[in-house]
């Protein structure tokens, strides 16, 4: 990347794969240690925005919770992301699911990126859906990893599907469990990072961990 920013780009061929509960995660992980963070949303349903819009409000009411901006954007314009990028040091960047519909749009995101995170779940379609779209960005040579998420860490079918997955793709040492304290705050802005003990949230600081050993920062 020409500009000196870091951008995280977070897509998944399959919805419900925790892609806006995980940037908003890890956007707030970045906040919390003093980085000039910005996010944008690509999905048409705009829940990492409207979250986003909520955590300024919260953050009138609890002056410590962290706040940056959360920019919606159309996949037809996706371009302008660049602009975004050139403004922060940390971009996080969350996607639609059907990525078949906008193939040149998201090569050209994961192209802009410097890490690629492809969040899914365990089952059967889980990993039949994501597994072209991760082939073909072993093809074209961008830096991907796969994160299981809502995964049961003690069933059989978890640990096949990491075993199958592993044969052509990274996977990142960590999961993210099905847990309640990872989506009952969001109304409020805040995620399970924000709230002391909450489930699944050192997983999500182990996550966040790893990304900056992967982008150096």
């Amino acid at each position: 990347m020409a500009s000196e920013a870091k951008t995280i780009l977070i897509a998944s061929v399959k919805g419900g794969t925790s892609k806006s509960t995980l940037s908003r995660c890890i956007s707030v992980c970045a906040a919390r240690e003093g980085l000039d963070v910005a996010g944008i949303d690509f999905d048409p349903q705009q829940t990492f925005s409207k979250w986003s819009s909520a955590r300024h409000e919260t953050k009138k009411v609890i002056p410590s919770v962290s706040d940056f901006p959360v920019i919606a954007m159309s996949l037809n314009k996706w371009r302008g992301a660049e602009d975004v990028v050139d403004e922060h040091e940390i971009v996080i960047i969350d996607t639609p699911p059907a990525l078949e519909n906008n193939a040149d749009a998201f090569l050209g995101l994961a192209e802009m990126a410097d890490i690629v995170l492809v969040p899914t779940g365990s089952t059967h379609d889980d990993i039949s859906s994501n597994t072209p779209y991760l082939l073909s960005l072993k093809k074209a040579g961008i830096r991907s990893f796969v994160v299981f998420s809502r995964v049961n860490r003690q069933t059989k079918s978890f640990r096949q599907a990491r075993q199958q997955i592993a044969k052509f793709a990274r996977v990142l040492p960590v999961e993210i469990p099905v847990a309640e304290d990872m989506h009952v705050h969001n109304d409020g802005g805040l995620t399970a990072v924000d709230i002391k003990d909450a489930r699944g949230s050192k997983d999500v600081e182990l996550l966040w961990d790893l990304i900056k050993h992967e982008v150096d920062l």
